[in-house]
């Protein structure tokens, strides 16, 4: 079977300094939990489990059939007590894929797409129980692209910077329990297979519930 696979460039290294920069500012800005834990709307912080329904927005997949798939992801909050009692700031990594066949010549179409964010959001407190907030942020976000045509297959990849903003609301079942609803939208760089500009962006559009635990 052949297989091409893409060529690292530039991007990578770059996006792994991003991540690791932003990781320990994040570090940084995160109070001790000792003082955190009192006063705050989601405590110290807050973790959560996603399930969406995702959708690529840009017309270069869609019109390869590609743009609509499912996301599971997984974030982390902290507050940033130092700023404001109702100032988050997180990470989130997660998994979207997308698949198609091209009858009838048994073209089989494959996407992984691996977003890992950078975010700030800020909480308000509706009710008691119930709490909404507003988001955005910065990601390094991982495009794989696989063809597979018979005895041959094709596969490329590449890492592209984007930004999100957002918005959850949140109910909270028990002390420390909580589930919701949240909407975002992403925008990327184009994507580059083997160094060739496709011109097409991986924007996507997420839309799902999540279930959290507030520490």
């Amino acid at each position: 079977m052949l297989r091409l696979q893409g060529i690292p460039g530039k991007r990578r290294k770059e996006m792994r300094k991003l991540i690791l920069s932003l990781f320990l500012v994040g570090l940084i800005c995160a109070v001790p939990p000792v003082h955190a834990s009192q006063g705050n709307a989601l405590g110290f912080g807050d973790a959560a489990i996603k399930i969406d329904w995702f959708r690529f927005t840009d017309n270069g997949l869609a019109d390869m059939d590609l743009e609509n798939g499912v996301y599971v992801g997984l974030e982390v909050y902290y507050v940033i007590g130092c700023i404001s009692p109702n100032l988050y700031f997180g990470a989130e990594i997660g998994w979207a894929g997308t698949s198609t066949s091209v009858d009838p010549y048994s073209l089989d179409l494959n996407v992984d797409y691996v977003p890992v964010e950078f975010n700030l959001k800020y909480v308000f407190d509706i009710t008691p129980c119930v709490k909404f907030d507003l988001g955005a942020g910065i990601s390094a976000n991982w495009f794989g692209f696989e063809a597979d045509f018979g005895n041959v297959s094709y596969s490329s990849d590449d890492w592209l910077f984007g930004g999100q903003f957002f918005a959850d609301v949140n109910y909270r079942l028990a002390p420390n329990w909580f589930v919701g609803a949240n909407i975002k939208y992403q925008i990327t760089q184009d994507i580059e297979l083997d160094g060739v500009n496709t011109h097409t962006s991986a924007d996507n559009f997420r839309l799902g519930a999540q279930v959290g635990y507030t520490f």
